[in-house]
């Protein structure tokens, strides 16, 4: 319910049935993260990895798997794998749509979908490795509209940049007390989609993204009516979740990291919700005079919990 990581060994399977096979063999004579990244950033530097889409999207996965691989120390090799990911993303930077696509589309392949591991390990590093780039808030912000759609079918049928209140639709077709009954993973992976795609787009920065890509302001915005929907949706999950564990007596471990998840993403919403209530309703008032008076509204208290 939790990403653990990568193992060198997954590494090593879904690299072999990829395009860069024959010249990654260095990956099956060291376990070393940094080794492996070295390996990996002399090919780059080479350019003997090939600019076609199968290769590049081999070389995307190396960069997710190697960036969230697990090992000893991680901290120490933070550093290095921040910025290999980075170079991987930004091997080829073409944010052209068809690419765009047709790149996530060969990612997904080589990725398993149907592992909750490899997702929550994808999902957890396109949080990281979004800001990094352009073209890394792109991929990533694809790949996290391509899972949710895997798990919501929500009949997505290209890989792309989406308007935000698409969310929604996913919010829609989730019902929290089925979800919670028989399809807890589901609603974990969910939730945390959710949250990633919020913080890597409306609230994070979007504005290097859009002023590149040439996108309509209101596409990267997450209107605060569906925000305070949202919220509502994150707040039936966790009063069914709480209810759930009082009946189990606090020992649903799996039931406790939703909930650890959804009071996450309710912050996040939250907290965008009350800043913008604050601007709308302590908005200062021009006095008969054409001075600027101290009044504010004061019908309703600090915390703005009233409007949810």
């Amino acid at each position: 319910m939790r990403p653990q990581g990568f193992a060198i060994e997954e590494l090593r399977q879904i690299l072999s049935q990829s395009e860069l096979k024959n010249i990654t063999q260095f990956i099956h004579t060291s376990d070393n993260v940094l080794e492996l990244i070295d390996g990996f950033m002399q090919l780059m530097a080479r350019e003997e990895i090939d600019f076609g889409v199968q290769t590049l999207a081999g070389l995307h996965v190396a960069g997710i798997m190697i960036y969230m691989l697990h090992h000893d120390d991680l901290d120490s090799t933070q550093m290095q794998r921040m910025k290999f990911i980075q170079r991987c993303f930004d091997y080829l930077a073409c944010t052209e749509d068809k690419h765009v696509h047709e790149l996530c589309t060969q990612i997904l392949c080589l990725l398993d979908l149907n592992d909750s591991q490899h997702v929550l390990n994808t999902i957890n590093c396109c949080r990281i490795a979004s800001p990094l780039s352009t073209m890394a808030q792109l991929v990533c912000t694809c790949l996290l509209w391509a899972m949710l759609d895997n798990l919501t079918d929500l009949g997505f049928d290209t890989y792309r940049l989406r308007a935000y209140p698409d969310i929604m639709m996913a919010v829609a077709m989730v019902n929290p007390l089925l979800y919670l009954q028989d399809y807890p993973q589901s609603l974990n992976l969910i939730v945390r989609i959710i949250g990633a795609l919020l913080l890597i787009g409306p609230y994070g920065c979007t504005e290097k993204l859009r002023l590149e890509m040439g996108l309509p302001q209101q596409m990267l915005e997450f209107p605060e009516s569906d925000a305070a929907v949202l919220f509502r949706w994150l707040t039936a999950i966790s009063e069914e979740l709480r209810y759930e564990l009082q009946l189990q007596d606090g020992h649903g471990q799996d039931l406790m990291v939703i909930l650890e998840i959804s009071y996450e993403v309710m912050k996040l919403v939250h907290s965008h919700l009350s800043a913008f209530y604050q601007r709308l309703y302590y908005q200062p008032d021009c006095d008969a005079d054409g001075c600027v008076s101290d009044h504010q509204y004061e019908d309703h208290d600090d915390n703005f919990d009233w409007f949810l």
